[in-house]
């Protein structure tokens, strides 16, 4: 401890401008750190051998190897160890979660992921080069996301994850909300589809089913249906975000007529009103006006209320004894296009749906979990687990105190993918209704 702080007083004194001598207080205690981790590591891995060899294995050689963790890069000596029969291993690299073939450790990942999503990745590399220990490239960050985006797909679409659920959930009311956004890509237009979930509490017998979309391909009230299942009740919304959207676009040859079609549709729900205003606007379309273009936008717009009458219905006409906690999955996608879209922005499929999961994952506050989870996609197998485990214990057993761990359960309300109603309807099932 003397010595450290004797080398603490040589930088102050060493250096008369402030910068250089914080920089130089910073690059001291990073390599000491580095340098303290280094040992540590060693002395771990010499704990291991004991064990290790109780299983069977030998010690085979000593490889060093380096590691760029949220301290910086480490170098470090570990045993290897061989078995007849089984696969090599290094304990030490399986303990500390330092995946083969792979630099980075899993929080320096986590950590450029969180800031890459919400900067391009080239500020992404700005912004970990200034205020991290390790240097890192835009390229080499795409890759991360990449494989952080496959990594978490195989663990969320793992039969696995479900093995400890005995019991389904049981939910009075559930709320779905679905949509779809388009982005570029490098070769071809990309969709993605997101879903979010929302519960409520009131104390039902049976589970009421509230949906809400914009009635596109994919998101009408069947499809719903479809995912659903068998429920007490299902109330089906047309998104009013839409619904607007749709009117003044159809209506713009006519700026003072959406505002009284709303009124009609949405407010006061009167089926007559709304055809009168219709044949108004259609009697209204003479000189300037009469264009085959504007009969038609006003033909498409009359059959498209028609058709979703039903599901226009405002939620406070339908007497339904619960909360209204539809109509946000639109404002929600915000996370997503400004991400995504925008600024020239043009994706491959793999860096979309790695970007696109591990917003998904920040939204649901899910993406630590999911990087250090052990379910089929992950590095561990089972019977692997429960050796490294033994050994941990026994190499720790002085140091280490035992705590309750975490228990985790959530559904992943977000998701993107090309087989969304698949994989949303096999998470839907997970619930009792």
């Amino acid at each position: 401890m003397e010595s450290i702080i004797a080398d603490i007083v040589k930088i102050i004194k060493s250096e008369n401008n402030v910068i250089a001598r914080e920089k130089a207080l910073m690059c001291y205690f990073f390599d000491l750190i580095r340098e303290l981790i280094t040992l540590a590591l060693e002395e771990v891995d010499a704990g291991l051998v004991e064990e290790t060899k109780k299983q069977g294995y030998q010690i085979e050689k000593k490889n060093k190897r380096s590691v760029v963790t949220a301290f910086g890069e480490i170098s470090y000596w570990r045993r290897r160890y061989a078995c007849p029969g089984k696969k090599a291993k290094y304990p030490l690299d399986k303990l500390m979660g330092y995946d083969k073939y792979k630099r980075y450790s899993v929080l320096a990942v986590k950590d450029v992921l969180q800031v890459s999503a919400v900067a391009t990745y080239r500020n992404t590399v700005l912004a970990v080069n200034t205020l991290s220990c390790f240097k890192i490239s835009h390229s080499q960050v795409g890759k991360l996301i990449v494989q952080a985006g496959k990594q978490i797909k195989v663990q969320q679409q793992s039969e696995e994850r479900y093995d400890g659920i005995t019991q389904k959930k049981k939910v009075p009311v559930l709320y779905l909300e679905g949509d779809g956004v388009v982005i570029k890509g490098t070769k071809k237009r990309l969709e993605f589809h997101r879903y979010q979930v929302c519960e409520d509490i009131i104390n039902l017998s049976n589970t009421l089913i509230i949906s809400n979309a914009d009635g596109s391909a994919g998101y009408a009230k069947k499809d719903f249906d479809e995912i659903v299942g068998y429920c007490r009740q299902h109330e089906h919304f047309l998104d009013v975000f839409h619904l607007n959207k749709k009117i003044k676009d159809r209506l713009g040859f006519m700026p003072a007529m959406p505002s009284k079609l709303i009124s009609a549709v949405e407010f006061k729900y009167d089926r007559h009103l709304t055809d009168v205003i219709l044949d108004t606007i259609e009697s209204n379309l003479i000189d300037e006006l009469n264009t085959p273009e504007n009969h038609e936008n006003l033909k498409r717009l009359r059959s498209y209320l028609h058709r979703r009458w039903v599901d226009i219905k405002p939620f406070k006409m339908r007497h339904l004894s619960v909360i209204k906690a539809i109509g946000c999955c639109e404002s929600n996608h915000r996370k997503y296009t400004y991400r995504v879209k925008g600024q020239g922005k043009y994706w491959s499929e793999d860096g979309a749906e790695g970007i696109l999961r591990v917003l998904t994952c920040i939204k649901n506050k899910e993406l630590e979990y999911w990087l250090s989870s052990e379910f089929a996609g992950g590095q561990l197998d089972i019977g692997d687990q429960e050796d490294l485990k033994g050994v941990v214990r026994a190499s720790l057993r002085k140091t280490h105190e035992a705590h309750l761990g975490i228990h985790h359960g959530a559904i992943e309300s977000l998701t993107a993918g090309h087989s969304y109603l698949d994989d949303f309807g096999r998470k839907i099932n997970q619930i009792n209704i």
